[in-house]
């Protein structure tokens, strides 16, 4: 156990760094358009491949079929939790290539497959007896019953949506997922499950190239696989409250977006002058790695006060 963590790590680090070589050897400019609203500050950014996603998943797959330990429930399920998810973000992606305002899958049709998704997730997991009902808030046991399916589709959506969301800066998705992902290694650890490094290094390698200026983007493909794969991972521990609380950041995030969208619906107005947050922070004058480096930051912080008060 103690060669296999730094061997994984370093093996995902190689094949996402090879593997995003090949890609932008053969990618050509992005169709994707640039929202208009957003067209001030991010007009530079025009053309650049939406293939960093592919990049990394195809790397922590390839990397975890070699893995002694890929039917640990740890390990597999959340790898298939990543690669369903990627899938229908690769989908949203190649519908915003025909789009002429940055507009993919209608929303309605994206909640529907990610709804999907999360079910197919679950069905599986309580097949093979790894879903429990019982949710550990603290020191408090909280026994859902039958609502703790319905708990976990929507724990799903959220992570889903939340980082979703959050990918909108070079590095921004990837350096705040970062430490979601160290804290499930270090609980995983912790309660004696076998879970897995490479998604770390793939990322690790995946920033190499979407530091500013980016080279490429994850696009939904990658951050809709990156909140699958934290969401099925603390199903699987057990950790759900706690993986919650850590994602503090990705919650603020989300939470803006559906302020603003519920207030231009409800009240014809804007409470904030565009959303998510860091977007608002972008339009204010505010440099984007300041707002990558203080978010990244903040979300370190989440995941240690999490690690420190979980039991």
């Amino acid at each position: 156990m103690q060669a296999r963590y730094p061997i994984l790590l370093v093996s995902a680090f190689v094949a996402t760094f090879v593997l995003s070589k090949v890609l932008l050897s053969v990618a050509g400019r992005s169709n994707v358009a640039i929202k208009p609203e957003l067209l001030g500050t991010q007009a530079k950014k025009q053309g650049t491949p939406v293939i960093g996603g592919i990049a990394f998943c195809l790397g922590t797959l390839l990397v975890t079929l070699l893995d002694p330990a890929l039917m640990q429930e740890g390990v597999v399920f959340p790898l298939l939790g990543l690669l369903l998810f990627a899938l229908i973000g690769l989908l949203d992606d190649r519908m915003k290539i025909r789009s002429n305002n940055g507009d993919g899958l209608s929303s309605l049709l994206k909640l529907t497959l990610q709804i999907s998704g999360s079910l197919v997730l679950l069905m599986l997991l309580d097949s093979q007896g790894l879903l429990d009902t019982r949710l550990d808030i603290g020191s408090f046991t909280l026994e859902l019953g039958t609502a703790y399916y319905a708990f976990a589709c929507m724990y799903l959506l959220y992570f889903v949506n939340a980082v979703n969301i959050t990918d909108g800066l070079d590095a921004l998705a990837a350096g705040s997922s970062m430490p979601l992902l160290v804290l499930l290694l270090l609980l995983a650890r912790r309660s004696g499950i076998i879970a897995s490094p490479a998604l770390i290094g793939s990322l690790l390698a995946f920033l190499v190239f979407n530091r500013k200026p980016a080279k490429y983007f994850m696009g939904d493909c990658g951050s809709h696989a990156l909140g699958a794969y934290i969401a099925v991972s603390a199903l699987v521990m057990g950790c759900e409250a706690v993986l919650f609380f850590a994602s503090g950041l990705f919650l603020v995030e989300l939470a803006t977006s559906l302020i603003q969208i519920i207030s231009i619906r409800r009240f014809g107005r804007k409470v904030f002058t565009i959303a998510p947050l860091h977007h608002a922070y972008e339009l204010k004058g505010v440099a984007e790695g300041r707002i990558v480096s203080f978010f990244t930051l903040t979300s370190w912080a989440f995941a240690l006060c999490s690690l420190l008060i979980s039991r």
